[in-house]
């Protein structure tokens, strides 16, 4: 393999970000690989540099040799030999080397060119790491870290390292198949002084907190994770939307009709579940996610809807979970329970697997229903294939298209001569109260078309979302 110790005439880097250049050759740090690569080159530079001399001068040869360099040739040589010296390796000396000033004279019109201030060579920075692993520095970094994370609760972190653009341009430009990023090195630098201080275990995959920091201004920031928890909900009483809706009328600003509130309806179920938990864990944020939702109208009862609340950037990671349940239950509106610490997979799963569902609808109708009716009904219903165009009333926020889903079984319950009460077994996503009006056509077959009467929805609740295998008991 050829090392490119031409770069060394362009950048003078140091010796550990020259052996970034090949990290992942030889397993020895940077500053070792880089040293002994500029080292042995400047022994073979300073071999060939006396032998061409001599041989130049015809002086009595000390050394045996056909070489034969060309004045070009042997100018190259003490160009890079000066640049290996100049980059830090002082070993070499500058003796054999005439006409120092011409070389350094190139560099300063090179740093001017890469709008880099020209330096004296004992002040002379690396043009990549710039110094950023200097004691000092990761020292004042580490404790600016120890200082941000003071009010934050966490068991694990990782570091990141955030460079400048000028410097991504840089790596870009001089990488090799054997580079290692500057990131990397940084951060396992940083690592190792920082871990000991925070007494906190580092976390690749998964890690409460991502630290942040740009080395070279020393600045910190924060990649708080978020925590989940899951359970399930039910909600009690009607009238409340399962999350917060901004007003109409003003879109969230406040005005008289939501009386400066900036809220369409006072509450709702992803308010009232993150209320307590935002309380104590102080998170920026929060977000409820549901398997499903339910109208506004409608109780979610049974054994509850799963769901996983979400805290952005929590302060507090760790809370009594029985105590948060007894919080949103004393509301009266909403109960939760089987809370448990979850992760952002079960999101997806609650919000993307499809989940079976069982309902209570009662049903009116405009004329007279039989109770044989009914059970003619309820034998139609069984195992029954719907075809259901988005509902009229979703139609503003829902894709106009026809969902095809499954009535699996349905179970009457006669209330008078115009209203009975229908228990409902099927495919999640289907509309009830849509199956049961036909919604002027747009679901079929309906109840009101497998009646042959007018019939709509008056009162409708979730008994249960079936995130299970067995549903044959319902």
């Amino acid at each position: 393999m050829n090392i490119d110790y031409s770069i060394l005439k362009k950048y003078p880097f140091c010796n550990r970000c020259f052996g970034r250049l090949y990290g992942k050759l030889i397993r020895t740090d940077n500053f070792d690989r880089g040293r002994a690569l500029k080292l042995s080159k400047a022994i073979e530079l300073e071999q060939l540099l006396r032998i061409a001399l001599e041989n130049l001068n015809n002086d009595n040869l000390e050394f045996e040799s056909d070489l034969k360099l060309t004045p070009d040739e042997i100018d190259e040589i003490k160009r890079l030999m000066y640049s290996i010296h100049r980059s830090g390796l002082f070993e070499i000396k500058l003796d054999l080397i005439d006409n120092i000033e011409k070389y350094e004279a190139e560099y300063k019109l090179l740093e001017e060119t890469n709008g880099e201030k020209a330096l004296e060579e004992l002040e002379i920075k690396c043009p990549w790491c710039k110094d950023i692993f200097a004691p000092e520095n990761l020292q004042k970094i580490s404790e600016n870290i120890a200082e941000t994370l003071k009010n934050y609760e966490f068991e694990s972190f990782l570091i990141g390292t955030k460079l400048p653009k000028r410097f991504k341009e840089l790596e870009k430009e001089i990488e090799t198949p054997f580079m290692e990023s500057i990131r990397q090195e940084f951060g396992r630098e940083l690592g190792k002084i920082v871990t000991p201080i925070l007494k906190r275990r580092v976390d690749k995959e998964n890690p409460d907190i991502v630290i942040m920091v740009n080395p070279y201004n020393q600045k910190v920031t924060l990649q708080v994770n978020p925590i989940f928890i899951k359970g399930r909900y039910k909600k009690l009483v009607r009238g409340i939307p399962q999350s917060h809706w901004h007003c109409r009328t003003c879109k969230g600003r406040g005005c008289e009709k939501c009386n400066f509130t900036g809220k369409q309806y006072q509450t709702s179920v992803e308010e009232i579940i993150a209320e307590p938990f935002m309380e104590i864990m102080k998170g920026s944020s929060e977000a409820l996610h549901g398997a499903g939702r339910e109208d506004i109208d409608v109780r979610m009862l049974g054994n509850g809807r799963p769901f996983v609340i979400e805290i952005k950037e929590p302060k507090v990671r760790t809370v009594n979970l029985k105590k948060m349940s007894e919080k949103v239950n004393s509301s009266k509106m909403v109960e939760i329970t089987d809370l448990e610490y979850g992760n952002k997979k079960d999101v997806h799963f609650f919000k993307n697997e499809p989940h079976k569902k069982t309902y209570l609808a009662k049903v009116e109708c405009d004329e007279k229903v039989s109770k044989e009716e009914v059970l003619n009904l309820v034998q139609k219903l069984e195992n029954l294939v719907i075809d259901q165009r988005t509902p009229d009333r979703v139609a503003h926020r829902r894709a106009d298209l026809v969902r095809v889903r499954k009535v699996y079984k349905a179970w009457p319950h006669i209330l008078d001569d115009y209203n009975f009460e229908l228990k409902i077994f099927c495919d999640g996503g289907l509309y009830i109260k849509e199956l049961i009006s036909s919604d002027e056509g747009r679901t079929s077959p309906s109840v009101s078309e497998l009646l042959d009467k007018k019939c709509i929805c008056k009162f409708l609740d979730v008994l249960d979302v079936h995130d299970y295998e067995d549903v044959e008991n319902i």
